[in-house]
């Protein structure tokens, strides 16, 4: 008999749930990673419509009128600035590197976690593999044994090991369902972030923000059955 069959269909079952457990964890931690980021877009957004807000001076012909009234020290000091208030365009610049340094670290660590999510989605379907293997192998024996029709009986003792192969074959299918919708997404994500500079349109970043936020790629019916078996 080969290693691989050796485990029994119930071991197999096992360790393909604690894979599916491993699975929605590393899918949990992408999420939080998602909120982060959109955060992250969000804040970029403000701070770049900051830094391209008109100046009040030309923005009304009384306010207009008012400035040349009053030329105070601070209203001389912000029209030979070019009427910009400097200090707050510097702080907006900063909070701009800070937030586009923060969506490539977000996109580095989510590539990291669809590694592993790649990995664990391998195995599953590797025990999915063997759990076909082993029922297979089953089934035979069970043949040479004269007894196969009340194997594929539908009493519960006899059908154990053809629920546990399904129960196998569900983990795997969901997992790589989900994979596929996450991988989409990060893509999405990844796509963004790339994109973004200081000649980002205003729409464009509207477009961006909403996007990240609805996340159309993720089916939310698929992602809350998979959340179900999570014991």
């Amino acid at each position: 008999m080969d290693q691989e069959l050796e485990l029994s269909p119930q071991d197999l079952n096992e360790k393909a749930y604690m894979l599916f457990l491993e699975f929605m964890t590393r899918t949990a931690q992408l999420e939080e990673l998602a909120n982060t980021g959109h955060c992250f877009l969000t804040e970029f957004h403000q701070q770049l419509e900051m830094l391209r807000r008109p100046s009040f001076i030309d923005t009304s012909k009384l306010v207009n009128s008012i400035t040349k009234v009053n030329q105070t020290d601070r209203m001389k000091a912000y029209v030979k600035a070019g009427c910009k208030n400097i200090p707050l365009d510097v702080q907006s610049i900063s909070k701009l590197h800070s937030c586009k340094q923060g969506l490539q670290n977000h996109v580095e660590k989510a590539k990291i976690l669809f590694d592993e999510l790649d990995r664990i989605a391998e195995d599953a379907i590797c025990v999915m593999r063997m759990a076909d293997e082993s029922i297979s192998h089953f089934l035979d024996e069970s043949s040479g044994n004269g007894v196969k029709q009340d194997v594929l009986s539908f009493e519960e003792e006899e059908t154990e090991p053809i629920h546990l192969q399904d129960s196998s074959i569900l983990y795997a299918t969901i997992m790589m369902v989900i994979y596929q919708m996450l991988k989409l997404d990060y893509a999405m994500q990844e796509n963004i972030v790339k994109s973004l500079d200081l000649k980002t349109t205003s729409s464009e970043l509207e477009s961006y923000c909403l996007m990240w936020d609805l996340r159309p790629y993720i089916n939310d019916s698929i992602m809350r059955l998979a959340w179900s078996f999570v014991a």
